[in-house]
């Protein structure tokens, strides 16, 4: 039997190949479709005569021009883009050379390969899915290119291959499950840096006029978080990020200077710790999880103030909490807050600087108007009410569209000319007068509300749920939350960015066909939402503290010993169901056609008187019975040789020779 691959073989590969390849267009570059599609097509028309096999001086230039493309994609090196896309073109290069089966089956290995590798970019419900569907044809390939030329129609080999592909593969979900409990959730023994140009997603480290209402538009999932007893009220909930301390005159920043994650995490661990005795614990508990989406951003937004924490993770002094490295994929957090903890009754001198900070320079009629009021005020509560009286009694409006403002005394054109903004530009504007009037004030960035899902009884908290707050510093009560836009728009925390920009219409405008638009998509959203929280809650936010329970759930007193025994059982459970299955529902291999059909001829020549005796090869038969049968002896030589050419030399051209088969066999009949 021929080890070339057939044409059939290579169609088979060449979907696989298509199949595989397709996901990884969103995050690599677009022009590896192409590759693998010129690569396969070649070598289809070299299968069928009308090109010739591509020399290694081809072979060389084609490699130069896909490393040439390579480099000029404008990936970092190393990272994980690089390295996937030089692998990519290996696996569409490939194709160009698949000459035998196991050319075929290396390649469909690297597909299997490929699809594990993809789950670095996406863990969801969805890739998920498509996994095993490229799974599914990948299996149905490497069954395709091992086929020699069959009885059955195209169509008849599609499904016999796809179903032989998805029984092989239920065969094995079984250990899969096995495997995914209980094997140790090991931390990676190395890791490759992913691509710096991957879009960071998500509130950023600095906040300038028009930065959060442009994420505010966007309908793009940031984190979902389920509550362990009463969820909190809306306007309670305040997802803390970041806190900006430093003021340029435009935007401001977390510090003076920039960080990458690194340094920051050095500053939090040196300069910013935080510190669990500046905290003064009071009022309900409320215990939550959270997973967040991956952003590409190391911070964590946590229901203010965040208390308790379990899990690797950095806390800072002003209450933030990030992540040890950006989020790449799904993250789960479990936390304590305290919302009525009273935080720094004592001001460290370091922050109070930080919080008091403003440029030399620079936005003269805010500072004026700060001094006014401070002298009509004389103290903190008072000038804080008069502010904020101010922002709801002048002409001030909430909108998502407002104009721009320059790039100098930012603060001054906000508060007298335009007097139109986001929350950035209220907060900002907020802490610059406090600040102007010495008190210790600061901007916090994260998210407020979110929306409920009563299916999966969890909040979603979404991109448009970005928002900005202040916070200010009074003796006797330390750090205060003060939202100075519920002055101008109070319906943005109790009922959440659409209610509050209703009027002017703009709420995910650009988002013609978004869920929150259309009743009846919106329930079905939640719907699907629901089984995704589940898939990352239970199964990619499967880790070792969640393996540690469920074995302490299941053995009682967790030892090696018994997950070893209990494993061993389950191991012998699965092979036993296997062999009861296999050998309860295997039937007896089908009869190929061509032997059916010479069955068949035996039998009618037996009837002329002809019998065949067993062991006698059909050449020495089909003389026997010429011999006896001078009046079929044409026929019979002719069904022998037609019989003998199917089963030692067989040709594209099958079903013709089977067609020819039952022609000859009705006329011994």
């Amino acid at each position: 039997m021929t080890k070339h691959i057939t044409y059939t073989g290579m169609i088979w590969l060449l979907a696989a190949q298509v199949v595989v390849i397709l996901p990884f267009l969103f995050d690599l570059p677009i022009w590896l479709l192409p590759v693998l599609l010129f690569a396969a097509g070649w070598r289809l028309r070299v299968l069928s005569g009308a090109a010739l096999q591509p020399g290694n001086i081809t072979k060389t230039l084609l490699v130069g021009l896909g490393v040439g493309g390579l480099l000029l994609s404008g990936l970092k090196f190393p990272s994980l883009d690089a390295m996937a896309t030089l692998l990519l073109l290996g696996f569409a290069f490939k194709s160009l050379e698949v000459v035998q089966r196991r050319d075929a089956i290396v390649v469909i290995f690297i597909g299997y390969f490929l699809v594990a590798l993809h789950f670095l970019y996406s863990q969801s419900l969805g890739a998920a899915l498509y996994g095993m569907v490229s799974m599914v044809i990948l299996t149905g390939a490497l069954v395709g290119v091992q086929q020699a030329i069959s009885e059955f129609s195209a169509g008849q080999n599609v499904r016999f291959n796809l179903r032989l592909a998805v029984f092989m593969l239920l065969q094995c979900l079984p250990l899969m499950i096995v495997i995914f409990v209980f094997a140790p959730r090991f931390a990676p023994l190395w890791s490759l840096p992913l691509a710096t140009t991957q879009a960071k997603t998500g509130i950023a480290d600095r906040m300038a006029p028009g930065d959060i209402e442009k994420l505010a538009k966007s309908g793009d999932l940031a984190f979902r978080v389920a509550f362990k007893g009463k969820r909190p009220a809306q306007h309670d909930l305040y997802w803390q990020g970041l806190v900006l301390n430093h003021f340029n005159g435009h935007e401001w920043r977390q510090f003076a200077r920039d960080y990458d994650v690194y340094q920051l995490k050095t500053a939090l661990l040196s300069h910013y710790r935080w510190n669990p005795k500046s905290v003064q614990v009071q009022g309900t508990a409320v215990p939550y999880e959270a997973i967040y989406e991956s952003s590409g951003q190391p911070w964590l937004f946590t229901l203010a103030p965040t208390v308790e924490v379990e899990g690797a993770v950095l806390r800072g002094a002003d209450y933030r909490v990030m992540a040890q490295q950006e989020l790449q994929a799904p993250f789960l957090l479990k936390a304590v807050s305290y919302p009525d903890a009273q935080r720094d009754s004592v001001l460290p001198e370091y922050l109070r600087t930080l919080a008091l900070g403003l440029p030399p320079t620079g936005d003269a009629r805010s500072r004026t108007l700060a001094q006014q009021l401070w002298r009509e005020t004389g103290n903190p509560q008072a000038y804080i009410d008069k502010v904020l009286a101010r922002f709801s009694e002048q002409a001030f409006a909430y909108t998502l569209n407002p104009p721009t403002l320059g790039e100098r005394d930012t603060i001054d054109a906000f508060l007298f000319d335009s007097q139109r903004g986001f929350c950035a530009h209220y907060a900002g504007s907020f802490v610059f007068l406090m600040r102007a009037a010495g008190i210790p004030a600061r901007v916090v960035v994260g998210y407020q509300g979110g929306e409920w899902n009563d299916a999966g009884q969890y909040l979603a908290v979404h991109q448009y749920d970005a928002h900005a707050w202040a916070e200010v510093w009074l003796a006797g009560r330390g750090w205060v939350r003060i939202d100075p836009t519920t002055a101008v728009a109070p319906s943005r925390t109790e009922q959440g960015l659409e209610a509050a920009v209703q009027a002017e219409g703009t709420f995910l405008a650009d988002a013609v066909f978004s869920p929150r638009k259309i009743a009846w998509l919106n329930g079905i959203s939640q719907q699907l939402d629901t089984v995704q929280y589940g898939w990352r809650r239970w199964v990619v936010g499967y880790d070792r503290a969640e393996q540690a329970a469920l074995l302490k759930n299941m053995l009682g007193t967790f030892s090696i010993e018994r997950v070893a025994l209990l494993v061993a059982g389950l191991f012998a459970a699965i092979g036993l169901f296997w062999l009861l299955v296999l050998g309860l529902t295997q039937r007896p291999p089908k009869e190929a056609l061509e032997h059916r059909l010479y069955r068949r001829f035996c039998e009618a020549l037996a009837k002329h008187g002809v019998q065949r005796d067993v062991g006698v090869a059909p050449s020495t038969f089909a003389a026997h019975a010429a011999q006896q049968l001078p009046a079929l002896a044409g026929v019979i030589r002719e069904f022998t040789q037609v019989y003998e050419g199917i089963c030692y030399a067989p040709t594209a051209d099958g079903q013709n020779a089977t067609r020819r088969l039952k022609a000859l066999l009705a006329k011994v009949k």
